[in-house]
């Protein structure tokens, strides 16, 4: 398994995350924001910066989390915000492309499989792995989901966001198991119940133990990527202390479970 983190959530700025990254020993980054900015809203010039600060950092981009395929988006400007992303992921040179699953042109319908397969055939044209990401409140709201409208394409998988599917009342073990043929990217977050707030990775209601035990014994080869969410608890804390925390249970529960991490 290849560990990597989403960047907003463990600093503001750039040399925050990257700092917060060289604390907690993760050289894969997962950029969504930068300065409480999407990456679409910079120049050029400040991407190109960005690359190279990165790379005097020895921090290699691997995932670029684009919101194509929410709601908030009407469709056009989610065509747009695709191609721009594609633009984009030129600076980076990440692997990987994330994507949400209303892209359609109504809403509350599906993406087509013709307009899905133009994503992913734009995307392979240019070196880059789409990513889809069960979301609540979208029409994929489990991997499943995802599955189900990805199965039949190909240069397209699926990122798992644990705490997304559990949210919503769903079985988090369950739907890894009808969908895990397809799931090579997992998010990593946890959540108490009790006190209705997102807590330090094994330290809620998830199974984050049992779920890593799983993905062990099944080989899971792909990208665990931590998102601890915990900024939003309002605790007084920095990003980088409630990251560090969440590590160190982490790198525990890898330790218990003799998990080699790269």
């Amino acid at each position: 398994m290849k560990l990597a983190v989403v960047a907003d959530e463990i600093g503001t700025s750039l040399q925050e995350q990257i700092e917060s990254m060289k604390q907690g020993k993760i050289h894969n980054i997962e950029i969504r924001k930068i300065d409480d900015k999407y990456l679409w809203e910079f120049s050029k010039e400040e991407l190109l910066n960005f690359k190279k600060i990165l790379d005097d950092n020895k921090i290699n981009v691997v995932t670029l989390d684009s919101p194509v395929g929410k709601k908030t988006f009407p469709y056009e400007r989610k065509m747009e915000l695709f191609n721009m992303y594609i633009e984009i992921s030129k600076i980076f040179k990440n692997k990987y492309l994330r994507i949400f699953s209303n892209i359609a042109e109504n809403p509350n319908d599906r993406i087509s499989s013709e307009d899905l397969e133009r994503l992913c055939t734009i995307a392979q044209e240019n070196n880059i792995e789409l990513l889809m990401e069960n979301e609540r409140k979208t029409y994929a709201e489990t991997p499943y989901d995802c599955y189900k409208i990805i199965k039949k394409q190909s240069n397209i998988n699926i990122i798992y966001d644990l705490s997304n599917s559990f949210l919503e009342g769903h079985d988090v073990f369950e739907w890894y198991e009808k969908s895990k043929e397809r799931i090579t990217y997992i998010h990593l977050r946890d959540y108490d119940l009790k006190e209705d707030k997102y807590a330090y990775l094994g330290e809620g209601d998830i199974g984050i133990v049992k779920f890593m035990k799983i993905i062990k014994e099944d080989g899971f080869d792909g990208i665990i990527s931590i998102e601890t969410h915990l900024p939003m608890n309002n605790s007084g804390k920095t990003k980088r202390e409630l990251f560090l925390k969440s590590m160190d249970n982490f790198y525990a529960i890898t330790k218990e479970l003799n998990i080699e991490i790269n």
